[in-house]
């Protein structure tokens, strides 16, 4: 920033040459362009034929729309200052051509929708447009130079916001065409607001992006499964019930448990299955009431405390423990922190930390934790936990991070945590059993679905990795999502025999079953790439394979304007109009920032 107002901005700093230097990438979003003047523009949301960064600052924004207004001005001729001396007398004033002034009009319209769409995103109350300190930032990124006009809370519910709605239909639309091919996932967001209501948020999921599609309070018939199915089967039926796969719910408990239970046996037009890290968090609840964990997690988050609050212990035990970053999964899985922060301290511990010179140095100053860092049976009790608990937190993160949360993986990822844990306690049977029993449990009443098996069967890298194992599970699993989903008595012999040809891996499935060609490459993608020949166990696959095994609970969604939107008591048939829409708008846009 020169001088305290000017922000200079260099455009290299925000892209990288790629492909031989033939094209740019985005810093921000990954965007790829044909030079950095088309990354200007993309950054600085101009031009009629340019996609904008979903994730450029604001600031970062207006610096680069000033400059590229700037440009256009002095191209132009016009003069830099606004405030420029009056003409000599007898030469006539130099006026700015009306395409010129329909530009700078455009562009001036065009950065208060930018601010809109941020405002919208966010939910934040149009009323901060007001504050002192948004106007110190607003001529601070301009540089005092460019007098944008700030839209008022008239133009923001009016105009602006039917401008966004449009733009958020066609996107939505975009979204739910691409059901014809992939389906879509309903998924549950339910939530007690503060005035005891129950509440519930619909999305629906598919690969192309997720979409908003009501909130409803169900205070007045939570206790009555009949109504509760027929409001979920009103949104099935909105989405419609030849795109809608299977419904993820978010809990296992309160009216969400009791319609899971009725629905569960599949006495509904879709399948159901709750949120996969929410039935690991039940798992690992049950493992540590089995064990008695709490005790053991709070003596440890004592210690976790004592060296957080030391400089210098905080910096050898990051030495010694070379673990997972707790602080940045906190947001993601907040219920695996405290496993972890054991697992952490467990490896620090053997590595040599707490039996340390420099640990006795520091004794004084934490007396209050030597008798647990001295006691050999704690660390046995830490070393159990690990032992019972680092196979689910670390098979959460492992879909979690490589993108894997999809119904092709979850056999995979239930067997590779049981047999973790076997190992962990050297095939001691009657130590690790009982945990299976609890991963078995969770998995019947809860997760499994159909689908699941069908989803493993049809994943090539499961299939064709040579551990593949085709249970009477899978097998009934793949047998009922087909006459499920298929309803052609023709078309279910013509996917059965082609399943065949994919079981033996003969046709175009020859080649395509290769190590080489399944490495790295995501089962939907496979399959559209090597599915051809078999079109309609092609499309029977895609639609299997391109189902979420998540929750709502990904998307982060904020829940205060769904609790507004369903306050409507007293509300004009218009104000609860305007707020329907604000919601569509707000949450549809922060689900495509979320995708993208």
């Amino acid at each position: 920033m020169a001088g305290g107002t000017d922000v200079k901005m260099n455009i290299h700093e925000h892209g990288t040459w790629v492909e031989g230097r033939t094209r740019v990438q985005c810093n921000s979003c990954g965007k790829r362009m044909t030079n950095f003047y088309r990354l200007k523009l993309h950054l600085a949301y101009v031009g009629k034929d340019v996609t904008y960064c979903p994730r450029v600052s604001l600031t970062t924004r207006m610096a680069f729309y000033t400059m590229l207004m700037e440009l256009r001005s002095r191209k132009s001729g016009a003069s830099k200052n606004v405030n420029a001396a009056k003409p000599s007398p007898g030469r006539p004033r130099k006026r700015v051509s009306p395409e010129n002034e329909n530009a700078a009009v455009e562009a001036d319209k065009q950065s208060q929708r930018c601010l809109a769409r941020f405002l919208y995103e966010h939910g934040v109350d149009f009323s901060a447009l007001d504050s002192t300190s948004f106007q110190e930032l607003m001529t601070t990124v301009t540089g005092g130079k460019l007098a944008l006009k700030i839209p008022d809370s008239r133009d923001l519910n009016g105009w602006m916001l039917q401008e966004a709605l449009k733009e958020v239909q066609d996107r939505v639309k975009e979204i739910k065409d691409s059901w014809e091919i992939t389906g879509c996932s309903i998924l549950l967001d339910a939530w007690i607001d503060q005035k005891g209501r129950d509440l519930v948020s619909f999305v629906a999921d598919c690969p192309a992006g997720a979409v908003y599609l009501k909130s409803s309070d169900v205070s007045g018939i939570k206790t009555d499964v009949t109504a509760l199915k027929s409001l979920v089967n009103g949104i099935v039926e909105e989405a419609g019930v030849h795109n809608v796969i299977q419904i993820v719910a978010c809990s296992t408990s309160g009216w969400v448990g009791e319609l899971g239970k009725l629905l569960a046996g599949h006495d509904m037009k879709v399948f159901w299955s709750v949120s996969i890290s929410h039935c690991i968090e039940l798992m690992l609840v049950e493992i540590g009431k089995m064990h008695s964990f709490g005790d053991i997690l709070n003596k440890v988050n004592i210690i976790q405390e004592s060296i957080h609050n030391n400089p210098s212990l905080l910096k050898i035990f990051r030495a010694h423990s070379h673990g997972v970053d707790v602080t940045a999964l906190a947001s993601e899985f907040e219920f695996v922190t405290p496993y972890l922060t054991v697992e952490n301290m467990f490896r620090a511990k053997m590595a040599g930390m707490f039996a340390s010179s420099y640990w006795k140095e520091e004794e004084a100053n934490i007396v209050a934790v030597l008798s647990l860092v001295s006691d050999s049976s704690f660390w046995e009790s830490v070393e159990r936990v690990v032992r019972c608990t680092s196979a689910l937190v670390h098979g959460l993160l492992r879909l979690s991070t490589a993108n894997n949360m999809h119904v092709g993986y979850v056999y995979d990822i239930l067997n590779s945590i049981k047999l973790s844990t076997a190992l962990n306690f050297k095939n001691e049977k009657q130590i690790y059993q009982p945990i299976w029993d609890v991963v078995d449990d969770v998995w019947k009443h809860h997760l499994y679905n159909p689908l699941h098996g069908a989803g493993y069967f049809l994943n090539p890298t499961a299939y064709y990795s040579g551990n593949f194992h085709l249970s009477q599970e899978v097998y009934t699993g793949l047998t009922f999502s087909m006459v499920h989903m298929v309803k052609e008595a023709r078309l279910q012999v013509t996917i059965a025999a082609q399943i065949g040809m994919y079981r033996l891996g003969k046709s175009c499935f020859n080649e395509a079953s290769q190590a080489d060609q399944i490495s790295g490459i995501f089962p939907v993608d496979w399959w559209t790439q090597n599915g051809g020949q078999h079109a309609e166990l092609k499309s029977f696959a895609v639609k299997i394979l391109s189902q979420t095994c998540e929750g709502a609970w990904k998307y982060k969604l904020k829940r205060g304007l769904a609790e507004k939107l369903l306050l409507t008591e007293g509300m004009s048939h218009c104000e609860k109009k305007h707020v329907e829409e604000m919601a569509f708008v707000h949450y549809n846009l922060h689900l495509q920032s979320h995708s993208k």
